[in-house]
């Protein structure tokens, strides 16, 4: 069984180096930040047994960071680290979610202790939570399906690929999955195809040893020994290059790794979750994908339906993103959601709802505070985008391909072509956006 992870966040490299070498001595795998952004997008890339959260930091501090945790990983244990007992402070952070808080500097008993018992309690919690464990918010007949669909997976063993456009959640509903699923309490790691370079692959996905290429200055464990016994999500697969898409079948086949600069080989249990942003068929055609690898991988299927096939859910959904915030929309506001196109699907709807929270002044979100101008309601096309001689009494005849360019161009043209924010207003990544730009380019060319 694999050690487990901790993450601990603190802007002092002394007091970081303290705490990490206390549990790397017990044994705990240990990853440090040293400020709130970098621990979200730690967390991003798979969750650890408990993080350790200093209350003192610039920039976001400890409880600040704390809600954005407990909003995002409501059941992750996370631990305060105080300079002093301040008890206004421990209540604030107790009733924010932290399982516990630390008086710097912690005897490392203490830090030990209080390790165990976070990993100890979260796991108790993980079966008391299976009946509320799924999220898939809605009630169309599309997402009644999904939900169906997830139940069915959660009783199998076999591996899943989730298809659907970005946005819509398909590591929400990996994630569900494996909390539903008799394997609940083993780990599961999320990864993004997208974010990694061909050539890190083999440390990425199987490890190294120190000494094994130039700058590998200490052992590091591979996604797939972390995941084992639990499940690895891999987002954005057909983002691998074919010759690592082989790499990986072969683990699928024979479930032996072995990490850069070893010489044995060990066998790891891992479930699969992939994930994909378009059609695998489409994919198998244009070569994207292996087709050994997809019919590997895609024991199971999930389709995901975009957000404007379902907009009786947008209701729904607006009140889940709002719930305890205090917050409502007028039925003005609403309207113009269930109007909207929403190329970033539901990932795109929270973003709105949230910056709308910080700029309304009242308890009511309207119209006004909806950062929704560069795109258009379904209801009123641009002519630009109809076909050729279209009008219109001829009902709707645009493709899915012009309606994704003309948001691409609309998003680029309000943000003076700055890839990143674009991509932040379309709801997606900003290699997903790159990738997205160059098809529409290569098929442009056809």
């Amino acid at each position: 069984m694999l050690d487990p992870e901790v993450l601990v966040v603190d802007d002092d490299p002394c007091a970081a180096n303290y705490l990490a070498l206390v549990l790397q001595d017990a044994r705990y795998i240990v990853k440090t930040a040293a400020t709130g952004g970098q621990a979200l997008r730690a967390l991003e890339q798979g969750l650890p047994a408990v993080a350790f959260l200093d209350l003192q930091m610039p920039e976001m501090d400890g409880l600040e960071l704390l809600t954005k945790i407990k909003e995002r990983w409501p059941t992750l244990p996370v631990v305060m680290i105080t300079v002093e007992e301040d008890i206004s402070t421990v209540v604030d952070a107790v009733q924010r979610g932290a399982t516990n808080y630390l008086v710097k500097p912690a005897a490392p008993a203490i830090i030990l202790a209080a390790t165990a018992r976070a990993i100890a309690r979260n796991s108790r919690r993980v079966h008391s939570e299976r009946d509320a464990a799924c999220e898939v918010v809605g009630t169309s007949p599309a997402i009644v399906h999904v939900r169906q669909r997830v139940a069915l997976a959660a009783r199998t063993d076999v591996n899943v690929i989730i298809t659907g456009e970005t946005g819509t959640g398909k590591e929400l509903v990996s994630r569900a999955i494996h909390r539903l699923s008799p394997q609940s309490t083993g780990p599961f790691i999320a990864h993004n195809c997208a974010l990694l370079p061909a050539e890190m692959f083999d440390s990425e996905f199987f490890g190294h040893r120190r000494g094994a290429f130039t700058g590998a200055d200490r052992d590091r464990v591979g996604l797939l020994q972390r995941a084992h016994d639990g499940v690895l999500f891999l987002d954005e697969l057909e983002c691998l290059s074919p010759a690592n898409q082989s790499k990986l079948l072969r683990v699928l086949d024979d479930g032996e790794i072995r990490p850069v600069g070893a010489d044995l080989t060990r066998l790891v249990s891992v479930r699969y979750f992939a994930a994909t942003n378009r059609p695998p068929e489409i994919m198998l055609c244009e070569r994207e994908l292996r087709d050994d690898l997809y019919y590997r991988l895609g024991g199971f299927e999930i389709r995901l339906p975009p957000l404007r096939d379902r907009t009786e859910d947008i209701a729904s959904l607006v009140e889940h993103f709002l719930r305890g915030s205090g917050n409502a929309l007028t039925r003005q506001a609403l309207q113009a959601l269930e109007r909207y196109s929403w190329p970033g699907n539901v990932r795109q709807l929270r973003n709105v709802l949230q910056a709308a929270k910080g700029v309304a002044t009242g308890e009511f979100i309207d119209l006004p505070h909806l950062e929704l101008g560069w795109a258009t309601a379904r209801s009123e096309r641009p002519s630009s985008i109809q076909g050729a001689g279209s009008t219109a009494t001829e009902g709707p005849t645009t493709s899915l391909e012009s309606l994704e360019r003309e948001a691409i161009e609309r998003a680029l043209e309000a943000h003076s072509g700055n890839l990143s924010r674009a991509a932040q207003a379309l709801g997606i990544h900003r290699s997903t956006l790159r990738r997205k730009i160059s098809g529409l380019v290569r098929r442009g060319k056809r």
